[in-house]
């Protein structure tokens, strides 16, 4: 009996331990920004990862039935429309016996990247590792029959590299995958197999990359609960924002805090500017992400080595992308590349790794800062190589600060002065390329604070602050505000203003056109950056008979939209929403204006956006022609324009051609649209867009 007593008493004081122990997972959606930059650290610190895009879609490498597939390679079993148990057959026939880890974490480590995020499972469903959910994976539907990611996690923490995994919400394999069965797909596949990845079988997993939130069937609610469960079985699991639905386009960047996610993807492009938010870019170094045999658009070392710089003296990190091929290899060209820039960072490593955002990180566009960590060091990376001088305007060095060139023995001689700035000489020795520390980006290291510069002028005219254009009728006027202490010299023929151009006093009424340029002095500073601002005169004009019509979604303002062209306000770059835009999809723009009278035209001109991740691509071509009668027109000039990859700042490009006084009563503008997105472009083989606003007529 006592012994019966005795095991009710210790079963009992269990229970009642369990119990206790057992709390409530804390939410992780509203951790302490001190908790949030501990788990970020690692991963701020390291400034530099691979993307491995990898699967089944490596077997047809972009051609299907002999023909070409446009768009990127791992999308080929969308674009190309191939059946499921079609696309299964390049899943039997996937076997990458030439796949060696070790190899590709020996590549990412000698090219000083610091993690690695492989595709586990892409949009096609298949999966890179011996899933017990699924029979759709290396083990059970490929000849391999090799746990492929466990073979890489192994060869990671040997070399140091901290493995992460790319997921795909969407899947277009599963049965369940869609509407209405959707909930039973993520509750007993999608969440299980994430299970799987942060069991432990597959190392210390850093970061968990998702993709494929943009179906319908996913929600932000449903985000949320996924990041705080995989949070409660990994706590530093660093898990990226499209975990949710707050990423804007391929910009990356969420709307705002509310949503999940830990860091903003840039996709195909950098951030204009810095952000207070984490993110990363990442980024291709040809036109697709999974192989395709017949893409040979390779970007440049430099250009690569650049994008590196850039992101980081912004405060974000490079994911570049590789895509291997069927037999389990890293493409050659990728490999070269990778090999010159690991080459470059090892002379300039402290420059890359463990740094922050400097206040002013860039000076025109040869130049960007970065700063240590520590805040003890500044970096001034040239990317042109400025001669025997670089002149350098927003690093105040330190008293007794020693400047040198990264990979250069020997100190540098410099001087500074509030009104020159810094200026260091570079020696005889190394203006011979050869002699050089390195190729396409210097590092000049210093101890400096950020030097004192007078605030940026700001130009208003009406509701506009520093426009790049402003379009007006009759007249117009402008005030320019500056800081207190500060004074602003201007000059309206274009040229740089000096303390010996005209002071601003009060408000300036200009009526014909002109090109504001604008600087703020102040003593013991040195001089802001120049404001420039053009102010188009234009005449009025109405809408004539032959015109294309806008698509119904954006048609712009004004009485049947078309007011728009010539209303004086520019369309937003950054939102291409406002309804300002007139938006053609798929098709030319064609319209034809007529003036109240016959004038004598010096130049026609419109603005066209360019915003690639939303497939608002530059017309092919700008056709102008003016007529007397409307019946019988004459060309008086075309502009042509090819569409790159590398397009990707965000713009307004005002197209126009010089009609030098000809005379004319009306005006046709034809822009040609591009036809078809890019094999390069997300979009590949869907339909682009014009979008037009604002049509000048000098």
């Amino acid at each position: 009996m006592k012994n019966i007593f005795n095991k009710i008493l210790l079963l009992s004081l269990s229970v009642l331990l369990l119990s206790n122990c057992q709390t409530e997972a804390p939410n992780f959606l509203e951790e302490s920004q001190e908790d949030f930059d501990e788990r970020m650290s690692w991963w701020r610190d390291a400034s530099f990862g691979m993307f491995i895009h990898w699967g089944a879609y490596a077997v047809p490498a972009g051609v299907y039935q002999g023909e070409d597939i446009p768009g990127i390679g791992e999308w080929i079993m969308d674009r190309a429309k191939i059946p499921v148990e079609e696309y299964e057959k390049f899943v039997a026939q996937f076997n990458p016996t030439q796949f060696n880890a070790r190899d590709w974490a020996k590549i990412a480590k000698d090219a000083g990247m610091k993690y690695i995020v492989i595709t586990s499972k892409h949009h096609d469903g298949f999966c890179l590792w011996d899933s017990k959910i699924s029979k759709y994976d290396v083990i059970d539907a490929a000849p391999i029959n090799r746990n492929l990611l466990k073979e890489l996690a192994k060869a990671c923490k040997k070399e140091g590299i901290r493995l992460c995994f790319y997921h795909s919400i969407m899947d277009w394999h599963h049965p369940d995958a869609k509407k209405e069965n959707f909930e039973k797909y993520r509750e007993e596949y999608l969440i299980p197999q994430l299970e799987e990845l942060l069991s432990g079988k597959y190392g210390d997993v850093g970061v968990l990359w998702f993709d494929g939130e943009w179906i319908s069937e996913w929600t932000e609610e449903q985000g949320k609960e996924l990041y705080q469960h995989l949070r409660s079985i990994k706590p530093d699991l660093i898990i990226n924002n499209r975990v949710g639905k707050g990423r804007q386009g391929m910009q990356g960047m969420n709307k705002d805090r509310s949503y999940a996610g830990d860091f903003g993807t840039p996709e195909q492009e950098i951030l204009h500017g810095a952000s207070d938010l984490d993110w990363e870019s990442c980024m291709t170094m040809n036109d697709t992400w999974g192989f395709k045999k017949n893409d040979h658009n390779w970007k440049s070392a430099e250009m690569l080595i650049h994008n590196l710089v850039d992101i980081i003296a912004k405060g974000g990190n490079y994911l570049l992308n590789v895509g291997p091929t069927a037999e389990g290899l890293i493409p050659q060209p990728s490999i070269e590349r990778l090999a010159e820039m690991g080459e470059w960072i090892r002379v300039n490593e402290e420059a890359v790794y463990q740094t922050k955002r400097f206040e002013h990180y860039k000076e025109g566009e040869e130049i960007r800062y970065i700063m240590s960590a520590n805040e003890e060091d500044v970096y001034a990376v040239a990317l042109e190589w400025p001669g025997d001088k670089l002149t350098l305007r927003y690093a105040e060095p330190t008293e007794g600060s020693v400047i040198t060139l990264l990979g250069y023995e020997g100190d540098l001689e410099w001087t500074y002065s509030p009104q020159k700035g810094l200026i260091i000489n570079l020696p005889d020795g190394i203006q011979d390329p050869e002699n050089r520390p390195c190729n396409y980006a210097w590092v000049f290291k210093m101890q400096a604070s950020p030097a004192g510069v007078v605030t940026l002028p700001l130009v208003k005219s009406g509701d506009k602050e520093n426009p790049e254009t402003v379009v007006f009728f009759k007249q117009v006027s402008f005030t320019i505000e500056s800081s207190p202490g500060s004074t602003v010299h201007y000059t309206m023929d274009g040229t740089d203003p000096l303390t010996s151009s005209m002071p601003y006093s009060s408000p300036v009424m200009i009526s014909s056109s002109m090109t504001l340029t604008a600087r703020a002095f102040e003593d013991g500073k040195m001089p802001s950056e120049i404001v420039n601002v053009r102010f188009v005169q234009s005449s009025k004009y109405s809408v004539a008979g032959t015109t294309t019509t806008p698509d119904a979604r954006y048609p712009g303002q004004g009485m049947n939209g078309f007011l728009s062209y010539g209303d004086g306000i520019r369309g937003s770059v950054s939102d291409f929403r406002d309804g300002n835009w007139l938006g053609f999809e798929g098709v030319d723009m064609e319209v034809a204006l007529e003036l109240p009278e016959t004038k004598s035209i010096k130049r026609i001109e419109a603005g066209f956006l360019q915003d690639i991740g939303s497939w608002i691509m530059l017309p092919k071509q700008v056709d102008f022609f003016v007529s007397n009668d409307g019946i019988s027109y004459q060309k008086v000039g075309l502009m042509s324009h090819e569409t790159k990859a590398s397009d990707k700042e965000k713009k307004v490009e005002n197209i126009g051609v010089d009609v030098n006084g000809k005379r004319a009563k009306f005006i046709k503008i034809v822009a040609e649209n591009i036809g078809v997105c890019p094999d390069w472009h997300p979009g590949a083989g869907g339909l682009p867009w014009v979008f037009c606003d604002e049509i000048i007529i000098e």
